[in-house]
């Protein structure tokens, strides 16, 4: 027993700089991930805002579909509790910037989803949670958004 007592200090050591390196890069991982999905999500929304009324129908859909994915991917990363406040402000200016653009038609896609009657239980509560980050991300960035007046006072 007495060798065990010995051993139990350096173990909780090592056991304490294991959970202090995994936080640290978990938090590393999720801010560059937010900086990833905000560069991802830039290049087909400035193309599909500029070219959008000279597309023909199926590369309208497919550049729609592009952002619409990346749309989703950003209002649900935006949730995460630890987003650094910068990685936060890049994702949620284009994401606001995304929402303005594509408008209602993101929900209506996800919620076209959801209405069909081939998706798995599974994807279906996940579809949910789709639908409400999007509409939470709508709420925050578009609806409730500060104007630019009240963001030059404060």
């Amino acid at each position: 027993m007495e060798k065990i007592k010995s051993l139990l200090l350096p173990l909780a050591l090592v056991f304490a700089a294991i959970a202090v390196f995994e936080f640290g890069a978990r938090y590393g991982a999720t801010n560059m991930r937010a900086y990833a999905i905000a560069s991802e999500l830039q290049f087909p929304l400035s193309i599909y805002a500029q070219a959008e009324a000279n597309m023909d129908n199926s590369s309208k859909e497919n550049f729609a579909m592009i952002i619409d994915n990346g749309i989703a991917a950003g209002a649900m990363h935006r949730q995460i509790w630890y987003l650094d406040r910068d990685a936060q402000a890049a994702l949620d200016s284009l994401l606001s910037y995304a929402l303005k653009v594509r408008g209602d038609a993101v929900a209506e896609r996800f919620a076209s989803i959801e209405a069909n009657e081939g998706v798995p239980a599974l994807n279906e509560a996940k579809l949910t949670e789709i639908r409400d980050a999007l509409a939470e991300a709508k709420s925050d960035l578009i609806d409730n958004a500060p104007k630019a007046a009240e963001q030059e006072e404060g």
